[in-house]
């Protein structure tokens, strides 16, 4: 009786909704699946983008469509939450641009991680001691945001409710951290001295120096890793038939090197940013 009890509850743990089992079979039927990206937030995501540079994960999200042989439908959203709660409610199949943890694991699913980032920062050349001059500098002292914890006077800007928020608060607390809601409220918060250094994924810091290089003569960028964040497709939790397939294509468009394109083609490149910009 005690096995059967939990054979039963295993079985309710892994399958509790049988329909969220057929979701992915649904949207391969209609012939099309509805991705939400990350909104605001180039170049992963890029609004009215010129041609052949729709964005990092959108490309990701068209090869995958492809692959199933549907239509694509790109929705922006903002936050974890926003995407979380679009996938839910049916809104829609697949979220990407999100890093996963075990708190996130409650509300979705995540597959398998096509890119690996971390916590980085921009911080203001002025608040930090000098590099000596005239020297080769065989230890840089200022990589990655650890390095800034006992800078005095530090002080942050970063994105609310995210990951890179709640990582301030815990390493960074007794230091001013001031929160905005969007990413370029946030780097202007920098840019208009409001704060001494501006937190972001490095994938993103990288990015915004493709876009605008001249912000490396007054910010010192802080890259290499803190802790790893590891971006996934985020699905209906228990849609196992979708977790197997996007796992698969994950590993394959790892393995034959087309995530290393993309990464050269939108962080080691400028050639997506529009002529306005540059």
């Amino acid at each position: 009786m005690y096995y059967f009890t939990g054979y039963r509850f295993f079985t309710q743990r892994i399958f509790p909704n049988k329909k969220k089992c057929v979701h992915f079979v649904q949207s391969i039927k209609k012939k099309i699946i509805i991705v939400s990206v990350g909104k605001n937030y180039e170049p992963f995501y890029i609004e009215e983008p010129k041609k052949g540079y729709p964005g990092f994960e959108v490309e990701i999200a068209e090869k995958y469509a492809d692959f199933i042989g549907v239509q694509l439908k790109v929705i922006p959203l903002d936050t974890f939450h926003d995407h979380a709660r679009a996938i839910n409610k049916g809104f829609v199949d697949a979220a990407l641009g999100n890093s996963s943890s075990l708190e996130r694991g409650k509300s979705v699913s995540f597959s398998d991680p096509y890119i690996k980032s971390s916590i980085g920062a921009l911080v203001n050349k002025q608040a930090i001691p000098p590099e000596p001059e005239g020297q080769i500098v065989e230890n840089n002292p200022y990589t990655n945001l650890f390095d800034l914890k006992y800078v005095p006077r530090m002080s942050f800007a970063v994105k609310a409710n995210t990951s890179n928020y709640q990582f301030l608060k815990e390493t960074f607390n007794n230091n001013l951290i001031k929160t905005y809601l969007s990413d370029q409220r946030t780097l202007d918060a920098l840019l208009n001295n409001e704060v001494n250094c501006f937190v972001s994924d490095n994938l993103y810091i990288e990015g915004l120096l493709q876009k605008d290089p001249a912000l490396k003569a007054s910010y010192k960028p802080l890259l290499n890793t803190v802790v790893e964040k590891q971006l996934s497709f985020a699905t209906r939790k228990y849609d196992l038939i979708m977790l197997n397939d996007l796992n698969f294509f994950v590993r394959e468009i790892i393995r034959t090197g087309e995530i290393d394109r993309l990464k050269k083609k939108y962080f080691n490149s400028n050639a997506w940013v529009k002529e306005q910009n540059k």
